[in-house]
C-alpha cells in the first residue's frame, strides 16, 4: 500500500510539474499556445493568421517599392515638362522677324542643347536598373498578395515626343516647332496623369491590405493571447499545489522508509 502511495505521489507531481511549466510558458510568451498541445485546433488557425500576415506585410512592401518607382519616373516626367515649357517660349521667340541670322542661330543653339537635355533625362531615368521613361521597360508588374497590378511605362524620348529634327532656324520653322511642343507637352501631362492614377491604385491597394491585416492581427491576438490575470492566479494555484505536492512527496517517502525499516 505504502509503495502504491509512493507512486500515486509521483505521478501526481510530474503532473503539477508539467502544469506549472505550462503556466510558467504562458506568462513568460504571453501566449495562451505554446505548443501544439496546448491547443492544436487553436494553433492551426494562428498558423494561417500568421502566414497570410507575412504574406500580405510583403506585399505591402512591393507595392510601396512600386510607389517609389512611380514617384521617380513622375518627377523626371515633370522635369520634363518644366523643359519642354522653356523650348516653347525659344519657339515663341523666334517666330519674331526682328531677329538677326545670328541672334536667331544663337536661340536654335539653345533650343537644340535643350533638346539634348529633354532626350538624357528619358534615357537616363531608372529605378534599380530599370529604364522607365524611353521604352526599353514598358510595363512592370509589382505582386499584391493573391493578385497583380501593373505599372504602365511611357516612352519620352524626343524621337517618340516627333521633335527629333525640330528647330528654330526660321520664323516658320519656329511657329512648326511650337505645335510640335504643344503636342509633346500633352504626352507629357498624359504621363504624370497615368502615373497619377496609378500610384493611386498601389496606394489603395497598400492601405486595403495594412486593413486587412489589422483585423487579422487582431483575430489571431483573440485566440492566441493568454489572459494574463487568469495566467498570474493560475500560476499562484499551481505554486501552492506544488508546494503540497512537495510535502506530500515527503511524506511517502517517509512512509515508505517506515515500511522498509518494519520489514527489515
Amino acid at each position: 500500500m505504502a509503495i502504491d502511495s509512493l507512486n500515486s505521489t509521483d505521478y501526481y507531481s510530474q503532473y503539477l510539474d508539467n502544469r506549472m511549466t505550462s503556466v510558467d510558458q504562458s506568462a513568460a510568451s504571453g501566449s495562451r499556445i505554446n505548443n501544439s498541445g496546448d491547443d492544436a485546433a487553436g494553433q492551426a488557425i494562428v498558423s494561417a493568421f500568421t502566414s497570410q500576415i507575412q504574406g500580405q506585410d510583403m506585399a505591402i512592401k512591393n507595392a510601396n517599392t512600386g510607389i517609389n518607382l512611380i514617384q521617380t519616373a513622375d518627377a523626371a516626367s515633370q522635369t520634363m515638362t518644366q523643359q519642354l515649357q522653356y523650348l516653347n517660349d525659344l519657339s515663341v521667340q523666334a517666330q519674331n522677324g526682328t531677329y538677326s541670322a545670328s541672334q536667331r542661330d544663337m536661340l536654335n543653339q539653345a533650343y537644340q542643347q535643350g533638346l539634348e537635355g529633354l532626350n538624357q533625362i528619358a534615357e537616363s531615368t531608372t529605378f534599380n536598373g530599370i529604364n522607365l521613361l524611353n521604352a526599353d521597360t514598358s510595363t512592370v508588374d509589382i505582386a499584391l498578395d493573391t493578385s497583380s497590378s501593373t505599372i504602365n511605362l511611357p516612352n519620352l524620348t524626343i524621337d517618340a515626343l516627333g521633335l527629333t529634327g525640330s528647330n528654330l532656324t526660321s520664323p516658320d520653322q519656329a511657329a512648326a516647332t511650337q505645335a510640335l511642343l504643344d503636342e509633346a507637352l500633352g504626352l507629357t501631362s498624359q504621363s504624370q496623369a497615368q502615373f497619377g492614377a496609378q500610384q493611386n491604385g498601389l496606394t489603395a491597394a497598400a492601405d486595403t491590405m495594412a486593413n486587412q491585416n489589422l483585423n487579422a492581427m487582431a483575430s489571431r491576438s483573440q485566440i492566441s493571447d493568454a489572459d494574463m490575470a487568469r495566467v498570474y492566479t493560475e500560476q499562484n494555484r499551481q505554486q501552492v499545489l506544488t508546494d503540497a505536492g512537495v510535502a506530500m512527496q515527503a511524506q511517502s517517502n517517509q512512509n515508505y522508509s517506515n515500511v522498509l525499516t518494519l520489514l527489515g
